[in-house]
């Protein structure tokens, strides 16, 4: 019995160094479940109160409504930086015939304070590099990014699953994840579907972690599935 608790706080504490690390070195993480995962995802986010936020949302399934919602729940005044968002339009998805184009959209009176950029292609590279300029366009100083300053929203990847072949998504989320990393950036990737799933199996292993989230008899929760090193957490309140 002592013996697994002693295992039990050596894994706590591992999780604990483990998430301070993803922190400060940038991470990618995929968000998994059937619902509460908008509730995880302004976690994620991080609140404008604790320091300074650039803000990039990249939308397949969420609209701006949604997006406005989230900010509307972490933006806290003079510590936001505005956000951007990169609408991959659902039109194109799953082909890469025509032009690609990437053009600021006006907004209007509700997102004052929010870029939008339009992909109208459906090659994932022209998705990929319109992120990327997305993410060069903040000026956050001489200095850069300083860790975790940069948050990423992708919601949601299921269309890449569901238009394109395996080794195009793979290729696709790895670019990704590395543009991630080298800002020093957290980045949140939705997939609505159980952790089970063949879905999930096809893509985890490109991310620094899986994060399920459900419902429980107390409320929201979440439970955390860690690469490196190999661990899984009990059911946590979100």
């Amino acid at each position: 019995m002592v013996g697994e608790e002693r295992r039990g706080d050596r894994s706590a504490v591992r999780f604990r160094n483990r998430l301070a690390d993803l922190k400060r070195n940038g991470s990618n993480i995929l968000l998994v479940g059937a619902e509460g995962l908008d509730a995880a995802c302004v976690r994620l986010l991080g609140e404008s109160s604790a320091g300074r936020r650039y803000r990039l949302f990249v939308t397949t399934d969420a609209g701006p409504a949604s997006v406005r919602s989230k900010l509307g729940s972490v933006e806290s005044g003079e510590a936001d930086e505005g956000a951007v968002v990169v609408d991959w339009a659902a039109d194109v998805r799953g082909s890469a015939a025509g032009a690609a184009r990437s053009a600021d959209d006006r907004p209007n009176d509700e997102d004052r304070s929010v870029r939008r950029l339009s992909v109208d292609s459906g090659d994932l590279r022209e998705l990929g590099e319109t992120v990327q300029a997305a993410i060069e366009r903040f000026d956050p100083g001489s200095e850069g990014f300083s860790p975790a300053e940069l948050r990423l929203c992708f919601d949601s990847i299921t269309p890449l699953i569901a238009d394109y072949e395996d080794r195009d998504v793979r290729r696709f989320l790895l670019g990704m994840t590395e543009t991630v990393e080298r800002f020093d950036g957290m980045a949140h990737y939705h997939l609505p579907v159980a952790y089970d799933s063949d879905a999930v199996e096809s893509v985890e292993a490109l991310f620094d972690a899986v994060v399920e989230v459900r419902y429980g008899e107390e409320g929201l929760e979440q439970r955390w599935h860690l690469a490196d090193p190999d661990i899984a957490t009990d059911w946590l309140p979100l």
